[in-house]
């Protein structure tokens, strides 16, 4: 059968929209490219601070990513990194990724007790915990019984209270009891939770853009030139021009193209800190899921290359999820406060100073995956494809909480179909496979 390669016009300069480009453009399309904001990059677009250039938080490509992307740089464009993470939780550390010890370690002997006798006590709790996997992927739609229960059926109140439960309200803000099962998915080590703290840990690593993920961004950008994309920044999209193109790959919110209000998302406040001296270890990432912190994440952007860590002073990128803050929160103001909690997390040494700080806000981060809201996904989806020409993909654009080799991986799924001349219709079907990936922490 013979495919008209019709023009295409890709919403969005972010690493799925420019990907999508490239493949696209590399399959014989015409493709424009239209981008809201003054500069390309989307969420990896860098922070300018202290005369460098930081990601937005902290990025990573896992080794069993797709190709695609380490494809688009150099081989001496990557570093290969081992993962050096810690989980800090109530003032306990432990390696992260867990293993068995460190999962212990983290909860605490207390609470891994009392979860150890539950499970003793009430068999069918401990039956549930090892069809965790299998259990949420059926109960994230028509029947979904709610993150809080499906949790507490499965580990018991004390782990419940002291690891999952913080993280959720951190980043969401609302009752755990409203959240969708889905979100015991988002988190790869807690998502199967049965096969990544009862099998053995296997050292891990990561790859990485040696000049940093806007790298990654530049070097789409120079193939997309090459291949006669065409980028336009500043310059939004109209009602009218999405429906004059043949085919629109769309990677921005699926609920502001669809006019879903159903869907909403929560956004992240990130800290560019500059504090004197360096961490207390070697340390690429630490995880604080209490509330005993207002930061779920914090990351050395210089371990991510190798660089060497000046011993002088360190940058710092803290993540605040927004959470219960709403937007328009000022922790720049704040920041003995953040100063304390860092130290109280082990994270900093008690000697240190603020030397430089810059805050942004990154909105749409976190998809509020609320009770119900699969329904309200293929509402949106099905309205987006009554439009007959619009392809949405990739994290905004199928309202996904994932990795940045999954949002490839969609606009990549979404470039083939509209190169083969599959209908929308078909897409937005295939495309709730994408619900269930998992985020590599």
């Amino acid at each position: 059968m013979l495919v008209t390669r019709v023009p295409v016009l890709v919403v969005g300069a972010g690493v799925a929209g420019l990907s999508a480009a490239v493949w696209l453009a590399r399959h014989g399309h015409s493709v424009t490219v239209r981008e809201s904001s003054a500069t390309p990059g989307g969420m990896l677009e860098p922070v300018a601070f202290e005369e460098g250039a930081f990601d937005r938080g902290s990025h990573r490509i896992h080794g069993d990513a797709l190709a695609f992307l380490r494809d688009r740089l150099p081989v001496d464009g990557w570093v290969e990194r081992p993962r050096r993470g810690v989980l800090v939780l109530a003032g306990r550390q432990a390696g992260y990724p867990l293993n068995p010890w460190s999962f212990a370690r983290a909860l605490g002997p207390r609470t891994t007790l009392h979860m150890a006798l539950g499970w003793l006590l009430r068999p069918r709790r401990w039956t549930r915990f090892q069809s965790w996997e299998r259990d949420r992927r059926v109960d994230a739609t028509e029947r979904d019984e709610g993150y809080e229960h499906f949790v507490l059926s499965r580990v018991g109140r004390a782990a419940y209270e002291s690891f999952y439960r913080p993280y959720v309200t951190k980043v969401w803000g609302v009752d755990p009891a409203e959240l969708s099962v889905s979100v015991a998915r988002q988190r790869f080590s807690s998502s199967s939770p049965l096969s990544r703290v009862l099998a053995a840990r296997k050292d891990e690593s990561f790859w990485y853009p040696l000049h940093g993920m806007a790298s990654l961004i530049s070097g789409l950008l120079k193939e997309a030139f090459q291949l006669g994309v065409t980028v336009e920044t500043s310059a939004g999209v109209s009602e009218a021009e999405l429906g004059a193109w043949p085919a629109v790959l769309h990677t921005g919110p699926l609920e502001e193209v669809s006019g879903t209000a159903a869907l909403s998302r929560r956004g992240l406040y990130l800290l560019h800190l500059r504090f004197s001296g360096a961490p207390t270890d070697d340390v690429d990432t630490w995880y604080v899921p209490g509330e005993e912190s207002w930061f779920g994440r914090v990351s050395v952007p210089a371990a991510f290359t190798g660089d060497r860590i000046d011993r002088a002073s360190t940058v710092l990128a803290v993540e605040i999820p927004e959470g219960r803050w709403g937007e328009g929160r000022d922790f720049l103001a704040l920041l003995p406060v953040v100063q304390k909690q860092l130290h109280s997390a082990g994270i900093l040494r008690r000697d240190t100073t603020v030397l430089a700080a810059k805050q942004t806000f990154v909105r749409g981060v976190y998809p509020e995956f609320r009770r119900g809201w699969v329904a309200s996904w293929r509402s949106a989806m099905a309205a987006v494809s009554a439009r007959g020409n619009v392809f949405m993909a990739g994290r905004q654009g199928l309202f996904l909480h994932c990795n940045i080799d999954h949002a490839v991986a969609t606009a990549l799924a979404a470039a083939e179909h509209i190169s083969e001349g599959v209908s929308v219709e078909r897409w937005a079907q295939e495309a709730r496979q994408w619900l269930d990936v998992k985020v590599r922490d």
